[in-house]
């Protein structure tokens, strides 16, 4: 073993980053990675530490519904965000299309859409809604915690 101080220095560096990210992290979406991918890294990031629930399965469930949706409906993902909180855990997906905030918002309030994910993702959240400014969309889900 190692017993130089940079090496200790060096591994509680890591381990704070490691715990800040399960806090709060954020997934570039600009590359479009597999929805696969997303999936995993996202379970990792929520995982640290700590046995998987149930809960976990619907967070990357509704992860998995909003990436799609902003991968299908905007074409242009940009970023997921989680964070934990103390009702719950947050997930936002922002991506560069804040003109089709009018349909989500109509989804929401009843109105059929192309698909289903919106439905299910009102199902399993305690909340979910949409922001949106002059360039980007965020549509974002408030789940009970995953641990």
């Amino acid at each position: 073993m190692d017993t130089e101080p940079g090496w200790l220095t060096t591994q509680v560096g890591r381990l704070c980053a490691r715990v800040a990210d399960v806090a709060e992290g954020v997934l570039d979406l600009r590359p479009r990675p597999d929805p696969q991918v997303v999936r995993r890294l996202l379970t990792d990031r929520l995982t640290f530490g700590a046995v998987p629930t149930a809960a976990l399965g619907y967070a990357v469930l509704v992860a998995d519904e909003l990436v799609t949706n902003a991968y299908v409906h905007a074409g242009t993902p940009l970023r997921l965000r989680y964070s934990r909180h103390r009702t719950g855990l947050l997930l936002e997906v922002t991506d560069a299309a804040p003109h089709r905030a009018q349909t989500l918002a109509a989804i929401r309030d009843g109105a059929r859409g192309s698909g289903t994910g919106l439905a299910v993702v009102s199902t399993v959240a305690l909340d979910w809604g949409v922001h949106h400014n002059a360039v980007e969309k965020t549509v974002w889900a408030l789940l009970r915690s995953v641990s």
